[in-house]
């Protein structure tokens, strides 16, 4: 996954979010997933990745 190697950037993030068909289950469930498995990546993973943990758990509310 593009996270494990750091390649996932703000403007993708935004371009996910954006672009999601909420009433889609799939889709949610992929993003839901996502964000999931960034919460799970370490502090220092996230913030060298230009993530803040309260970003992170923003998206996942959304």
């Amino acid at each position: 996954m593009m996270i494990d190697v750091g390649q996932i950037t703000r403007r993708q993030r935004y371009i996910l979010l954006d672009s999601i068909d909420y009433t889609n289950k799939y889709e949610v469930m992929a993003v839901a997933l996502f964000y999931q498995d960034l919460s799970e990546k370490g502090n220092q993973f996230v913030e060298n990745n230009n993530y803040t943990k309260e970003e992170v758990l923003s998206g996942f509310k959304q």
